[in-house]
Order: C-alpha cells, then sequence, then structure tokens
C-alpha cells in the first residue's frame, strides 16, 4: 500500500482503523492499477513487436502509451470520487467556496507547517504539554476550516486512516495521524 513498516504498525494501532474497509478501498486501487499496468504494457508490447518488424514506430503509437501511463497519474487525481458521497463532494465544494486563493494559500501553510512541527515531536509523550499543544492546534485547524461540517472532518480522518489517499497526495502519513489520535485520547482522559 506504500505504507513503510513503520507506518503500517502506526496505522493499526490507531484508534478507529478500520481493516476491513481499508482492505476493501486498497484492493480497489490495486485492481485498477493492475488494470492500467496492463493496457500500458500491451500498448508497449504492440510498439515493441511494431519496431522490430518495421525499424520504426506510428507516432500515434506512442502517443497511446503515453496516454495510458497518464491515466494512472489522472486516477491518482481523482480519488475522492471514489471515496465520498455525491453529496459529501458537493458539501466539500460549498467549504471551498468559502475562501479566496489567498486564504486557502494561507491555510495550507499553517497546516504545512503544524504538520512539520508534529513530525519533530513524534517521540513527545501524547499526554504532554507541547502534544497537548498540537492537538488543540491540529482541532482548530479542522474547525476553521470545517466547523460547520462534523461529518466531513470525520470523513477526512477515515480516508486518512482507510488508506484512501495515494501516497504522493498526502499531507502527512500514517504516523503524524497516530500521534495525533493518541493525543487526543489523552487529552480526553485529562
Amino acid at each position: 500500500m506504500g505504507f513503510s513498516l513503520a507506518q503500517a504498525k502506526n496505522l493499526l494501532e490507531s484508534k478507529g482503523y478500520q481493516a476491513a474497509k481499508s482492505l476493501r478501498i486498497q484492493a480497489g486501487a490495486i485492481k485498477d492499477e493492475i488494470a492500467r499496468l496492463r493496457e500500458a504494457a500491451r500498448a508497449v508490447d504492440g510498439v515493441l513487436k511494431l519496431l522490430e518488424s518495421k525499424g520504426r514506430i506510428h507516432r500515434q503509437k506512442l502517443i497511446k502509451i503515453m496516454e495510458v501511463i497518464q491515466m494512472g497519474e489522472d486516477v491518482k487525481k481523482t480519488w475522492h470520487e471514489k471515496f465520498f458521497t455525491e453529496a459529501e463532494l458537493k458539501e466539500f465544494q460549498e467549504v471551498g467556496n468559502h475562501y479566496t486563493p489567498e486564504m486557502m494559500e494561507a491555510c495550507q501553510r499553517r497546516w504545512k507547517e503544524l504538520i512539520d512541527e508534529v513530525r519533530r515531536n513524534l517521540p513527545a509523550d501524547p499526554a504532554s504539554d507541547i502534544a497537548q499543544s498540537l492537538a488543540k492546534r491540529w482541532a482548530g485547524l479542522l474547525n476553521e476550516a470545517y466547523g460547520g461540517h462534523a461529518q466531513l472532518k470525520g470523513r477526512i480522518g477515515e480516508a486518512y486512516t482507510a488508506g484512501a489517499i495515494p501516497q504522493d497526495t498526502r499531507m502527512f502519513g500514517p504516523e503524524v495521524w497516530a500521534f495525533i489520535e493518541k493525543a487526543q485520547a489523552a487529552a480526553g482522559k485529562k
């Protein structure tokens, strides 16, 4: 699934992890990728046979290969359409309509800064002051963006927990998510 062993361990130990749901999503993504790769392999084999028999390749054949390879990138960009319901996607769009490009850039910058700080403090005790401060900031940023949309906040967490978000699209890995969940759990015990 693209996780290191340490990331997989943290993910499996995280609160709310649903193995069956995660595996269903991953199985679907793997099957889609297998189909895409088979099509790409057929296209490459066809072009190779032409090259070997005729000594040259028609430009359209090369374009077809590039299109098949690009399809995989496009699927990564539309993962959310498979995970979220149509109503949830509309709700996300409504939330996004309240942001100017400058506001979105500032929000993304604050998230990046917070995630970087969480990564630097992963060894911290979840009950420590620093972990609690990071968890509060995390909740604050979520509430800032999705305060009136509690279900969306939960669904975003499910997407990360289930591994539905492609590896190269994620802002953070399961170790960050696990740290925040443990800090939030520790806050609940206080």
